[in-house]
């Protein structure tokens, strides 16, 4: 019996963990949840979009879900609104219906000569209007934003226009303003410019001015500003894993030096960075892919690249058609730059996407990963939350994965990509095995007992 015992643990112990499990942090009772797919959860999955993820209530139900990708809930831009102050001159209405009357002054500055539009000092009056001259300085403007000194508690109804030639004008917004002093103070002093005000015609003037001809009030403007939106890239949170570098080979004669990496999990790869070990390291590289030792490699990019100084060690190449391959190569010619003798690290980048899934039943839920099972009860997100939009799935709770130490660790050293043995047969046969080892411990210790007798 000691043997077959022995059998036993030996089998037990040698039987890895079929598929990773993790709890969700649930604080509250609400309908749906929202999870962040961390990098543990990639490291166990056999399916680079998570086809074999499921999440269960306390009953063991599985309970639906939906991957939301990472590119609809953020965008790789983002928007900044700005002030600047604008350059203006007071000036007769009938000085606009000669523009001979005006002076043009000239501004130089190291980056460009642009061109100031003046009139003699005006006093203003009900024939006066506001004159800019925006030319290349300033970026397109959403709203102008004017103080001015009299006129209060008094409503200004003002008008915009735009011109390219201080000849023709076009209608490019309007607004009233008012400012009162009341215990209660209202101001309203911004005028919002048509959304098109400037693509038609590519103004390079404006000026603003009553928008009832027949206004007999005066308004003396003390400063316009300029409201505009800034657009700036935003990098993307992804999550990186490093393959394990595995050859380096060279082919003098072709003049080409491969160097192969194995990615241990399915990762839905979107970007690289390489590690370029050596500064000033400038060179072009062929990306290789491919799942086996035995098949053929596949290229998927072709790209330069950079390292210029010692705190900026890695070249990024963003925008990869999504790969999910084992083994990869970095090939580089040394008539295109080459490298040397040290070889770069290779780290794979990919967007992961956001889990939305219905709290249905009792907790604790759990999310499993890993298996194949029969059924995987995911649907599409706008089956779930019908006419939901990015903000929507952004406040909804979070529902974080708790991960112990030792899971984690396991997960590091786990290969997805070897298939996983058939354990439930080892442990079948094991079972026949031991019964065949009981039987014949039977039998040999009753031919003992015969003997004796």
């Amino acid at each position: 019996m000691k043997i077959t015992h022995n059998i036993l643990l030996i089998l037990l112990a040698s039987a890895p963990a079929m598929a990773a499990s993790f709890k969700l942090d649930v604080k509250d009772s609400k309908p749906f949840y929202q999870t962040s797919v961390p990098l543990e959860i990639y490291k166990q999955t056999h399916s680079s979009n998570l086809q074999d993820l499921t999440i269960t209530n306390a009953a063991g139900e599985q309970v639906p879900y939906a991957l939301v990708p990472y590119e609809v809930l953020y965008s790789d831009t983002t928007k900044r609104t700005e002030t600047i102050p604008l350059q203006f001159s007071p000036v007769k209405i009938s000085a606009l219906q000669n523009p001979a009357n005006l002076r043009l002054e000239l501004e130089k500055s190291v980056f460009a000569t642009t061109i100031n539009v003046t009139a003699n000092e005006v006093k203003p009056s009900a024939s006066t209007v506001f004159l800019i001259e925006l030319g290349t300085k300033y970026p397109p403007i959403n709203e102008l934003l004017i103080d001015w000194q009299d006129g209060e508690n008094t409503l200004h109804h003002m008008q915009v226009l735009s011109s390219v030639d201080l000849k023709s004008w076009a209608d490019a917004g309007d607004a009233t303003l008012l400012n009162t002093t009341s215990a209660s103070s209202i101001t309203q002093h911004a005028i919002k410019l048509d959304n098109n005000w400037n693509s038609l015609n590519n103004a390079r003037y404006l000026q603003i001015r009553p928008a009832d001809v027949n206004d007999t009030g005066t308004i003396t403007i003390t400063k316009i500003q300029a409201r505009y939106d800034t657009i700036q890239t935003v990098e993307a949170a992804a999550l990186w894993q490093a393959p394990q570098f595995i050859a380096r080979e060279g082919d003098d004669k072709a003049g080409l030096i491969n160097i192969d990496f194995e990615s241990f999990g399915h990762y839905p790869v979107s970007r690289l960075k390489v590690w370029l070990p050596q500064a000033n390291t400038i060179t072009n590289s062929t990306i290789f892919v491919r799942n086996a030792t035995n098949q053929p490699w596949k290229q998927v990019a072709y790209r330069a690249l950079r390292r210029h100084t010692e705190s900026e060690p890695f070249s990024s190449i963003s925008n990869l058609p999504t790969v999910d391959a084992r083994y990869w190569r970095l090939q580089f010619n040394q008539a295109q730059g080459g490298i040397g003798k040290e070889s770069p690290a290779l780290y794979l980048g990919w967007l992961a996407p956001t889990i939305v899934w219905s709290a249905r039943g009792q907790a604790p839920f759990t999310l499993a990963v890993g298996e194949s099972p029969s059924i995987v009860n995911t649907i599409p997100i706008s089956t779930m939350m019908p006419n939901y939009g990015a903000q929507t799935v952004k406040n909804l709770p979070v529902a974080n994965l708790i991960i112990a130490n030792q899971v984690a660790q396991n997960a590091q050293a786990a290969n997805t990509w070897v298939t996983p043995r058939d354990y439930k047969t080892w442990l079948l046969w094991g079972g026949l095995v031991l019964g065949v080892l009981l039987l014949a411990g039977m039998a040999y210790s009753l031919l003992k007992l015969e003997r004796k007798q």
